[in-house]
């Protein structure tokens, strides 16, 4: 008795992992979708940095940089470096 209970068991068991699977990778093709979606869009961020010359003793100015935050870090930091290295 306890063996046909463990037989029918079985069968639904694999059934459930079958499906388990099956939505994983539905799941995984539905976040490679968006993920592209989300590569086409850019965000860029306009950051306004002071900056005072020694040859020009004046007033600092205010001088604009669009920086895409996919391509850099979390922080403001790395948005600075990044200026700094390849934009300025």
């Amino acid at each position: 008795m306890a063996t046909a209970m463990l037989r029918r068991a079985l069968p639904r068991a694999s059934a459930l992992s079958r499906y388990t699977r099956a939505r994983a990778h539905a799941s995984e093709a539905e976040a490679q979708q968006v993920e592209q979606k989300a590569r086409a869009s850019t965000s860029l961020k306009t950051f306004s940095i002071y900056r005072w010359t020694p040859e020009n003793p004046t007033k600092p100015e205010l001088q604009d940089y669009q920086i895409d935050l996919k391509d850099c870090g979390p922080m403001v930091l790395d948005a600075l470096i990044k200026i700094k290295n390849e934009v300025d």
